[in-house]
């Protein structure tokens, strides 16, 4: 393909002459004449833009969510987003370059309405105007994120153009990771004095923002303005967190009937997926009703994390894949990071099994709340292990479905990616108590959401009770087990400057050279600045 220099912003103008609206009414004529001059015209392109949203949401996923310590794949795959899974970067890769492209685009057209609109003139203006600061700031907030180092290292490493501009013949090149956080935090700043109207959570509205504004405050390490800014959207009155009988339905409930969700792209029954949800983020995880291929599964840590608690409701988003109820099996991870098992019988608390002609029975230790722990001795050593009925296998990989990512609305994998929820916000303002030494605040939204989650009060924190963890340690654990699937784990790892541990079972360790571990200072943290661009645009530098 020959490249010009234009196709730098390949679609942006496609963006405005073909955007469509939340509903996909088209609105094919309209022109930057008629962004000035009226405000219905304007009104469509935002909701245009809200809609090319949903294919955003698609890579924005993959890229943020495979890195982490939550999932694992049972095969390898000629789709580029293993070698995101895999932490082995290519520089062409399409999830990455799609990203780039959507981002781009959505930016674009954010920029032609924020252009057109003159602030003060109407209401109306100035709640669209609202909404288009807060969309080009979070599509450059999360640009950041995946193709610049965590901010925490430095203000002055490469981030990603910052594009503030209409015209798509306009190349910036990169700012750094300060500059383009200074720009998100004046956006969202700007649209928060600028909205006139409650609009729903498929909306950006005032608490949307200040959501982020938590969110970046809390990765720069504003800690007081992370937690003022989660206080104004908890103390809004307008969210409430999810029963606790209720919290394993959260992704089965429209945004709009969603008491917990700040922020949503709105996906819509059958209009967005007539075939059920095959090529949607949930097919990976699971199978259902025939549909998907359901080849990436939760780890075997997260799995240790959220069984360690029977009542912790979020187990609920995971669905083992059961063949035979008549048959209970004890999983472990041998030293090779593979999965073995073997058949055990119940008897009162305790496990028995046959060992070459002999019978067996798996050790097993109080875990303080009510139940055991239980571990098997192999030639390697002692191996915990999960007890489970007779799992269906892919590869050798025990199947755990993963839920939270479909049926809304009983339909199959539709979904509403959540961008920002109210659990979030304890959460923020807990990881920024504990860094500024405020441990019993901290504790307290932890044990909040723990409480929520059905965790019984042997489960809660007191400063005495951490077993050997930090309050930091238990704030992270925390988000790890609420936002699992939603985007945060790996850049909730890497800004605090932690390890990203992957000696678990998954096909990331396939290969001549797996990665078990990566640092926060690695490369790899940061995704290459897709080859295409290279090419097409003068002065832009690619990532090491």
């Amino acid at each position: 393909m020959k490249y010009i220099k234009n196709k730098y912003w390949v679609g942006l103008v496609a963006l405005i002459l073909s955007a469509c609206n939340i509903d996909r009414s088209p609105y094919d004529s309209i022109t930057a004449d008629d962004l000035k001059n009226s405000e219905s015209s304007a009104q469509s392109v935002t909701l245009g833009t809200y809609s090319r949203m949903k294919d955003w949401s698609n890579n924005w996923h993959r890229l943020f969510e495979y890195p982490s310590d939550n999932v694992a794949l049972s095969g390898t795959t000629t789709d580029p987003l293993f070698f995101t899974y895999n932490y082995q970067r290519i520089p062409n890769g399409s999830r990455v370059g799609g990203f780039w492209r959507s981002s781009y685009q959505i930016i674009v057209g954010a920029n032609k309405t924020i252009e057109a609109l003159q602030e003060g003139s109407s209401d109306a203006n100035d709640q669209l105007l609202a909404e288009n600061y807060y969309i080009r700031a979070l599509m450059h907030f999360q640009l950041v994120n995946i193709l610049g180092r965590p901010y925490v290292q430095g203000r002055e490493n490469e981030g990603v153009p910052l594009k503030l501009d209409g015209d798509h013949l306009n190349h910036p090149t990169r700012s750094t990771v300060g500059e383009v956080y200074d720009q998100v935090e004046a956006d969202l700043l700007k649209a928060a004095s600028l909205f006139t109207e409650d609009k729903s959570n498929a909306y950006a509205t005032k608490e949307a923002v200040w959501a982020l504004l938590s969110r970046v405050y809390l990765y720069m390490e504003e800690n007081d303005k992370a937690i003022e800014y989660a206080d104004m959207v908890i103390e809004s009155g307008k969210f409430s967190l999810l029963s606790t009988e209720k919290l394993g339905d959260y992704t089965k409930l429209a945004p709009e009937t969603n008491s917990e969700t700040i922020f949503a792209i709105k996906f819509i029954p059958d209009a967005d997926y007539p075939s059920n949800g095959w090529y949607t983020v949930g097919s990976l995880y699971a199978n259902i009703q025939g549909t998907g291929w359901g080849e990436m599964y939760a780890s075997r840590s997260y799995l240790e994390l959220v069984r360690e608690y029977p009542e912790d409701q979020r187990y609920k988003f995971i669905q083992p894949k059961v063949i035979d109820e008549n048959i209970t099996w004890a999983l472990y991870v041998d030293n090779a990071n593979s999965y073995k098992w073997k058949e055990v019988t119940k008897s009162g608390d305790d496990y028995v099994y046959d060992e070459g002609g002999q019978a067996k029975t798996l050790d097993k230790v109080s875990n303080g709340h009510g139940g055991f722990n239980y571990s098997i001795q192999t030639a390697e050593g002692n191996k915990k292990v999960l007890i489970d009925k007779k799992l269906d296998l892919r590869n050798g990989f025990p199947k755990y479905y993963i839920l939270k990512c479909s049926g809304q609305e009983d339909q199959v994998h539709l979904w509403s990616p959540v961008i920002s929820r109210l659990a979030e916000m304890y959460l923020n303002r807990a990881e920024a108590n504990a860094k500024l030494g405020n441990s019993e605040l901290a504790l307290q939204d932890v044990n909040l959401i723990r409480e929520r989650a059905g965790i019984p009060s042997s489960g809660l924190y007191t400063v005495a009770n951490l077993n050997g963890k930090t309050i930091l340690d238990a704030v992270l654990e925390e988000r790890q087990l609420e936002l699992a699937f939603e985007g945060h784990r790996k850049i909730d790892v890497f800004r605090n400057n932690r390890s990203m541990d992957r000696a678990y079972p998954g096909t990331h360790l396939a290969g001549s050279n797996p990665i078990t571990s990566v640092s926060p200072n690695d490369n790899a943290v940061i995704e290459f600045i897709p080859e295409a661009q290279l090419l097409v645009h003068d002065g832009l530098t690619q990532n090491p």
